[in-house]
């Protein structure tokens, strides 16, 4: 066998005396930093930082190996690290980004294995327990199971460690010890692989340097002097944080946690004796798809999500369509009419010809139960209406506004709606970014806010009383237009001024606010041009 970058690892027994390794330890070190990096190749072997928000005052949760030859360590504050490293990138994601980095993860995993754990419940871990049992016939040896697991995570741009053994909590130990160069151990016994467990120094169990120093002085340095306490000595002497530890190492906290379940994609297809070309023909056959998986997914106490399908042409092509109601929704009526409305938009664009008709038509449904996503938005937004002697607000009709929503996006495509998002920046231009988006509990109708304006209408027309603020909306352009000349636009107010450099060059401006008629646009001086430009303009 030639060696690869996974050796040494230890020969493992073969014939009648085989050891079965039933359980595995896969490790991704730093994974939200590896995540930004995938995100960003161009950050690979840089000196990154993943931090929980992007503030000066947010300390560094994960370094990088540059960053840490740098002199940068995890808890140090992002402002102190950037006066250190100037030239440190930083970032961060959200905990639903993780999660489908995470599920893209468990489908490549489960071609190795059917049960999956998660191994802490930090997701920012990257810590997977798996079933190892059985597979060392399947993959002609556990080596070679190990090793084609690795390899193609590997491949898949993902550095992870990985150890097989008996026991959970020693094979998640275990994967502390490994390096790059060596990132598989297995272990070829029970007593191995508790005997290095217990003579392990407790610096490598991931505890933090303030956790290692209060045991170091009670003269405890190993895994075995800590197990020797008793868990309320453990509480009392060290507190109530190395009490998981303690748990975890008794082997009593993995017990908590339940086999990552696979969902059983919901499909069905339909062949046809004759191909189609008529869109009747291919609804009618799309509503019986949809009349078999419904049951289905209502016995999971689920709604649909996604709807996703796939026309199978004459000529082998594939054309796919992806669905995406306001809300998780059991309703075939409302579901027909949806797709309806998306094959005939689809095939007004594309008419289908003869040697390209329909041969196969193929239906997914991703189920989801109903989590009241869109909340009161249309019974909270009110519209006002006049009567004979005051004006009243009517609420809006729920039901009619998400179903006009959703034919919207069922014709035009699910990207045709978007919102925006606030991104952590100074400048004005850079500080959001428009973004496809389903409804969500930012398109409220602020009612504090009209509240607000009732009230300084009328404190308004109290005499002496403050004048109400302009609650006009700043609007931004797509860029900022240079302009010739100031001096045509009127009531000039100002300077606000705006100046920084942590997030790019530096750059130095100073904002007015001036009218032109009746339009109030909102400039700015930029001193390294030496140029007015119009930033937007408040409507």
């Amino acid at each position: 066998m030639s060696k690869t970058n996974e050796e040494p690892l230890e020969k493992e027994k073969s014939g009648a005396g085989a050891v079965d390794y039933r359980t595995a330890c896969l490790r991704f070190p730093r994974f939200p930093l590896q995540w930004l990096c995938r995100q960003r190749p161009e950050w690979r072997g840089e000196r990154v930082a993943w931090l929980e928000a992007l503030k000066a005052d947010a300390p560094l949760r994960y370094v990088s190996v540059a960053a840490e030859e740098a002199g940068l360590s995890v808890g140090m504050r992002y402002a102190t690290a950037l006066g250190l490293v100037p030239d440190l990138l930083a970032g961060t994601c959200t905990g639903e980004e993780l999660l489908g980095a995470e599920k893209a993860i468990l489908r490549r995993l489960r071609h190795f294995t059917p049960n999956i754990r998660r191994g802490s419940e930090h997701l920012g871990n990257g810590l997977y327990l798996l079933d190892a049992q059985g597979l060392a016939q399947a993959f002609h040896g556990m080596t070679n199971w190990a090793q084609t697991l690795a390899r193609d995570f590997r491949e898949a741009g993902w550095e992870t460690r990985l150890v097989v053994g008996f026991t959970p909590f020693a094979c998640e130990m275990a994967t502390y010890h490994l390096t790059p160069q060596r990132p598989i151990r297995l272990f070829r016994s029970r007593q191995e692989e508790q005997t290095q467990t217990m003579r392990t120094p407790l610096t490598f169990f991931g505890l933090s340097p303030d956790q290692v120093r209060r045991l170091q002085r009670f003269g405890v340095v190993v895994l075995e002097d800590f197990l020797a306490l008793e868990a309320e000595e453990v509480r009392r002497r060290f507190g109530a944080d190395l009490i998981e530890f303690y748990a975890k190492a008794s082997e009593a906290l993995f017990a908590e946690f339940a086999p990552l379940p696979e969902e059983e994609p919901l499909w069905a297809q339909f062949g046809c004796p004759e191909p189609l070309c008529d869109l009747a023909g291919i609804f009618e056959i799309c509503q019986s798809l949809l009349r078999r998986l419904l049951p289905r997914l209502i016995k999971r106490e689920e709604g649909v999500a996604v709807l996703r399908l796939w026309l199978l042409l004459e000529d082998g092509q594939r054309l796919e369509q992806r669905l995406v109601p306001s809300y998780p929704t059991a309703d075939s009526s409302w579901v027909a009419q949806l797709l309806r409305l998306r094959l005939e938009r689809f095939f007004q664009q594309r008419p289908l010809r003869w040697g390209q008709r329909v041969e196969r038509i193929v239906m997914l449904v991703e189920g989801e139960p109903d989590p009241e996503k869109q909340g009161e938005l249309f019974s909270e937004w009110s519209v006002s209406m006049s009567t004979e002697d005051q004006e009243i607000e009517v609420p809006r009709d729920r039901e009619a506004g998400l179903w006009a929503l959703s034919r919207v996006r069922a014709e035009y495509g699910e990207n045709c709606l978007r919102e925006a998002r606030l991104l952590d920046h100074h400048l004005p231009g850079r500080n959001y970014v428009w973004s496809p988006q389903r409804e969500s509990n930012a398109w409220f109708f602020d009612k504090s806010l009209s509240a607000k304006k009732m009230e300084l209408s009328e404190e308004s027309d109290v005499e002496g009383s403050p004048k109400a603020e302009d609650l006009r909306i700043r609007r931004h352009l797509s860029a900022p237009l240079p302009i010739s000349n100031r001096d045509r636009w009127e009531e000039k107010e100002g300077p606000y001024q705006l100046d920084g450099g942590w997030w790019g060059e530096a750059y130095n401006r100073q904002y007015f606010f001036a009218r032109e008629g009746s339009q109030t646009g909102w400039l700015y001086w930029d001193e390294d041009c030496e140029c007015w430009f119009a930033e937007g303009w408040l409507q």
